[in-house]
């Protein structure tokens, strides 16, 4: 066996037995715990829910320009929904679904707006 093996082993085996590994493990899942607590306050807070809210308000009412951004549009207004918005967010996300829905059914996704040539 190579001496620097049998050395890092010797070492790494003394580590296990003096206790510093379950202080270490003991450490890390204190770490793990204190972050779920933080993540479950966070979600519980009422203000990062009335923040999470208008951030999906805001992106609802914004001018629909491509699939992608309707298709985003789309799921802001189901995450808005389940997290209780209502009013005309709600309204919304209706007019949303039936206009894709609409596009769907015409294969027209051509979001740019139609003008009619000037004689």
């Amino acid at each position: 066996m190579n001496s620097g093996i049998a050395i890092s082993l010797t070492i790494f085996c003394s580590v296990l037995g003096s206790g510093a590994f379950t202080a270490f493990v003991s450490w890390f899942l204190r770490r793990i715990d204190q972050r779920r607590n933080l993540e479950q306050v966070i979600a519980e807070s009422a203000t990062i829910r009335r923040l999470e809210l208008e951030i999906y308000r805001q992106s609802l009412f914004l001018p629909t320009t491509s699939r992608m951004q309707h298709e985003h549009q789309l799921d802001a207004g189901k995450a808005y929904i389940e997290r209780g918005g209502n009013g005309p967010g709600h309204v919304r996300c209706q007019q949303l679904e039936d206009d894709y829905r609409h596009r769907l059914d015409t294969d027209d996704w051509n979001y740019q707006p139609h003008h009619t040539p000037h004689n």
